[in-house]
């Protein structure tokens, strides 16, 4: 993984720590990049802390799970 990819999965840790959820949109605004790569880069996250997350479909955003704060925390 680069430095980038890296960076921006510090930063969906510290986004769902601090606030208890995120969606693309917050990383295509932040970062710069395409829906997709968005999208890739919470898999990615995902697949590295597969307990950390939720996706709510209705509210159509990722929300920090209960059990994974000392996954966070580790990034």
């Amino acid at each position: 993984m680069n430095w980038f990819a890296s960076h921006r999965q510090d930063w969906i840790a510290d986004m769902l720590r601090v606030y208890g959820f995120i969606t693309r949109s917050h990383l295509q605004r932040k970062f710069g990049i395409s829906c997709a790569q968005a999208a890739l880069d919470f898999r990615a996250f995902n697949d590295a802390n597969p307990d950390a997350m939720k996706y709510d479909n209705r509210k159509k955003v990722y929300l920090a799970s209960e059990a994974p704060k000392t996954l966070l925390a580790q990034l």
